[in-house]
């Protein structure tokens, strides 16, 4: 967004995608964090922003998907059952096959290291989607629809635009939004994206929604804690 790109981003262009479509808030942040012109994860983000951006996306989803419940720094498990992305899944049963013997910053850790691989894993699902295509050199560049469909059969914009939306024009933000805002907001990821002059335009918006978001908040917390204990 520190490109051409940023002016203009509130603006909705592009195809709206096949109704049967569905897209994840871990597929959400993937297309978050690309740079769009140069097709990498964009330079100015850490690899460990990345991961850690990854890890809790993961967390959102299961959350969403209402698989797993976070409170005060506990994660319980409210619904083993499967949620038909692979990805997910595997993350749902490593955290109840070691409950007992694990506590949440580990399965956090879990989430770090296996991030570089989830994301090539989403990167492969969002080119089969027709969301991205592959170039050479491992580069990822996005196609042309801006709209897609949530899991929940919602229509919605493409992440930056409609996190733009709600963060400049103070659009109503969904309970999706605010979850990954609230993340992007660990990461200082917004720092990264915009020019300092909109960041303070946005920086009291997304306080607010912060205080709102309890979900997206706990998870934040959780890997705000975990980014402390690996800095010590």
């Amino acid at each position: 967004m520190k490109t051409e790109t940023n002016r203009g981003i509130v603006a909705d262009v592009g195809l709206v995608a096949d109704k049967s479509f569905m897209i994840t808030i871990s597929e959400e942040v993937l297309l978050l964090i690309l740079h769009y012109d140069n097709g990498c994860a964009n330079y100015d983000l850490s690899p460990r922003t990345v991961r850690g951006m990854m890890a809790g996306a993961i967390l959102l989803d299961l959350c969403e998907q209402n698989r797993i419940k976070i409170d005060n720094g506990s994660l319980v498990i409210i619904n083993p059952a499967t949620t038909g992305y692979p990805f997910l899944d595997r993350a749902l049963s490593w955290i109840g096959k070691n409950a007992i013997r694990h506590n949440v910053d580990d399965w956090i850790g879990r989430l770090f290291a296996e991030a570089d691989a989830i994301q090539r894993e989403l990167s492969g699902l969002l080119v089969e989607r027709g969301i991205l295509v592959h170039r050479s050199g491992g580069r990822y560049f996005v196609m042309g629809s801006r709209h897609f469909v949530s899991s929940n059969g919602v229509h919605f914009r493409d992440i930056r635009r409609r996190i733009a939306g709600i963060l400049l024009c103070e659009e109503t933000p969904s309970v999706r939004d605010m979850m990954i805002i609230n993340l992007t907001s660990v990461y200082g990821l917004w720092n990264d994206l915009v020019d300092d002059s909109v960041m303070n335009v946005m920086t009291p918006r997304i306080e607010d929604i912060a205080r709102v978001d309890m979900t997206g908040r706990s998870v934040a917390d959780l890997i705000r804690a975990d980014l402390q204990l690996r800095d010590q």
